[in-house]
This record gives structure tokens, sequence and C-alpha cells, in this order.
């Protein structure tokens, strides 16, 4: 059993916490992009944990048929993602279930592993050195710098290096290494203890950037004086700030909340807050105050009316906190560039994501804690709507040229690579 397999596999097998019908957060990413690969005659069986992310979630089949996937769902605990001992024991009863999985009925299978959970990768190292068997890393989120970043562990203590060396381990192994931007690459390479070394060059050259897509299909430009949600919230008549998604603990909530003390409601600047997540408690707290009634928050909308409530917001809000351009990608970005609204981007001024939007005019940039850069941009952006307007094309002529399409035809290039094709594979 300990000997490498020489093997050519013709199977895939995709190993993520979160995955259809858990369709938030990187849950809908990964299913878009598996489905697309399915479509091209791959053979995919996902392995993923039962949901979680939205309280009161039901329990899903422990095996189903979808979109020609076959999806297991492996044991692994439920209990509250807001609580860290919750989350924590949730990753890691999945990663250990996982492992359980692949062991004993995948042998003959290329693995691709979502970092989520963060620690994944390491089961693919595993596997690699047990049997000789191919993997390829999406990795979603770079740890432990997220973590040093966060405060959660000391920079660059015990706990850091030594997941770093886990890190090396797996990376090492690794059949390619996939992230989504110019930012992450430097992060993954710092994470894996190969920035700087005498074979950086090597490593880099395993680390294949692939952007995300916008989600084209899902997604609609809807007018604001269209939007179901804009006239139930009677906000038509307003200037709307949206932040739509995760709450996280690495998205600069703290700026925007800044910004909605420095208007007040006569300025006719509405501040939404639609999501759930760690930081989703400090919103619902100033909200349940009352005092601020330019503030608006609500739990996730339904999946059909995604469009109509990215479709009320006058700048929809990208926000980072300094450092982690380098260990994760701003996928709200994506929403709303298919949702044809400008981007209001809370980040440090030399980020990749800062770049991104001047670079391309889909937006404005305002840098982390800058009030009054902040207050003045809001102000000029509802003093010229025409420049908004050119915004909205730009942002929906890129979102058509980041397209799923494209980026699956660029993973089935790479995916192939290391797998034997068992059937014609189609587009």
């Amino acid at each position: 059993m300990a000997r490498p397999s020489h093997s050519i596999p013709h199977r895939i097998v995709v190993i993520s916490q979160l995955f259809y019908p858990e369709m938030v957060s990187t849950g809908q990413t990964l299913t878009e992009l598996i489905e697309a690969l399915a479509r091209r005659g791959l053979d995919i069986t996902v392995i993923a944990s039962q949901p979680t992310v939205i309280p009161g979630s039901p329990k899903v089949a422990r095996r189903m048929e979808h979109a020609g996937i076959t999806i297991l769902r492996t044991w692994s605990t439920r209990l509250p993602k807001k609580s860290t001992v919750g989350k924590l024991l949730n990753l890691l009863t999945f990663f250990l279930s996982a492992i359980w999985e692949v062991l004993w009925h995948h042998r003959d299978a290329h693995l691709l592993l979502q970092s989520n959970p963060p620690f994944l990768p390491i089961l693919g190292g595993f596997f690699h050195l047990l049997r000789g068997q191919t993997f390829g890393v999406m990795l979603a989120d770079i740890m432990p710098e997220q973590a040093e970043l966060l405060n959660f562990i000391p920079p660059n203590g015990w706990i850091a290096r030594l997941w770093r060396r886990f890190n090396q381990f797996w990376f090492e192994r690794a059949s390619y290494v996939v992230v989504f931007g110019e930012d992450m690459r430097t992060g993954a390479l710092a994470n894996c203890n190969q920035l700087g070394r005498p074979n950086e060059a090597i490593a880099c050259e395993r680390i294949v950037i692939i952007p995300l897509w916008a989600d084209l299909n899902s997604v609609q430009p809807i007018e604001k004086s269209e939007s179901s949600e804009a006239r139930r919230l009677g906000v038509v008549n307003s200037f709307v700030i949206q932040y739509s998604g995760n709450h996280g603990r690495f998205h600069d909530l703290e700026t925007l909340i800044g910004l909605v003390d420095v208007f007040s409601p006569a300025d006719n600047v509405v501040f939404q807050f639609i999501g759930d997540g760690q930081k989703k408690r400090m919103v619902q707290e100033i909200h349940d105050a009352g005092s601020k009634p330019h503030l608006y928050s609500s739990f996730y909308v339904p999946r059909e009316l995604l469009p109509h409530s990215l479709g009320m917001a006058d700048l929809g809000v990208v926000a980072q906190l300094p450092g982690q351009e380098r260990v994760c990608y701003p996928s709200k970005m994506l929403g709303l560039l298919a949702a044809g609204r400008p981007i209001l981007a809370v980040c440090p001024p030399d980020c990749e994501l800062a770049r991104f939007v001047q670079d391309h005019e889909i937006g404005f940039v305002v840098p982390n804690n800058d009030l009054v850069t902040g207050r003045k941009v809001i102000l000029e952006a509802r003093k010229y709507p025409q420049r908004l307007r050119n915004m909205e094309a730009n942002a929906r002529r890129l979102a058509k040229a980041m397209n799923l399409e494209q980026t699956a035809d660029t993973y089935l290039r790479l995916i192939r690579r290391y797998i034997q094709p068992q059937v014609e594979v189609t587009r």
C-alpha cells in the first residue's frame, strides 16, 4: 500500500467543505466550475460536508447526483459557524473523514483540493507520499498569513512556522497550485517557504494564475427603478452604498461603518449591509439601536432575488483589510461586475484590487480608514451620474470577458495533463 502508484488516473475527486446545494461563498464558485468541467466530459466525484454555513440548513442525502457529478457527504460536526471552536471542529472532522474516504475508495483518482478547510491540501501531500497520487490545489485562502493578519496567532510564532512547514510539504508534491491573482501568488510563495529561496523561480512555475469569473447566468443587470428590492425598501430615489455577502473578519467593515457616521439621513445616502458573518454583529447592534436610520441591515437574500438586490446599489462595496490582498481574492467584485454596478473599493491604494478598479474604470478607491476621502468620493459619484453609467457599461463588458466557459477551458487543459481521458471531451 505504501508503494507509489504509476497508473494514470481517469477520474477526478474534488474535495471541499462547501458544495451544492450550499451555494454560499466558495461553495457557489466551486459548484459552477465543477458543473462546467462535467459538461466537458470529465468523470467527477465531489467529497463535501453537510451544509453548515447558513444556520438551520437541513441535512442532505449522503450520496446525490447533480449535473453529471456524484456528490458524497462525509460525516462531520455541524456546530454553529460563528463559534470559533465550532467552526474549527467542523473543519477538522471533515478533514479527517475526507482522508478516510479517499484512503479506502478513491485510490485511482486525481485529487483537486479546495483550501476549505485551509489545511486540506495536506491531504494531497499525504496521499502523494503514500501512493504517488497526483493532486492539484485551488488556493482560495492562504494560511497562516491570514490568521497572523487577524491576530489569531502570533506573527511568525511557532504555530505559523510549523504551518508553513506543512505548506511546504504539500506544495513540493502538488502537480499545480491555482491562485486568482498576482498578489496571491506572492502570498502563496511566502506561505510555502519558497519566497526568496534559490528555487523560487521553479516554485513559481508550479503556481498558475486563473482568475475567477462573473456569474452571467444568475446575475443580470437590472435598472434600479426596475428592482423589486429597491421599490420594497423605498430607496429608488436614494443614493445606495451596498455591502452584500460575507461579513468576514478580513473585510474592512469598520471603514464602511465609519462612513455611515459621516453622513446623515438628510444627505439621502443609504448604507446597506446584506449577508452574515463574524462582523455582522457590529452592524446589527448599530441597526437595532435605531440611531442611524440611513443604515439598513438584513441577512442573505434568496438566490433568485440576487439580481434585484444588487441592482438597487449605486455603488457596490468591496472592502479588504491591508495585507488581505495576498491571502484571498475579492470575489464580491465579480457579482458586482455581472450586475453592472460601479465598485467602491475600500482597500490599500497600491493593491491589486485598487489597480484593477482604476485601470478598468469600473469604480472608485477609498484607502482604509480614510473617511474624508470616502465622503468626498461618494458625493462626487452622486454628482456625476453619467460617469456612473460609463462605469456600469465598463463593468458589464469586463464581466463578459471574465466568463466561466473560458475559465473552465483553462482548468480543463491544466487537469488533462494529469489524467487519462476516458471519454470524448466536448465543450
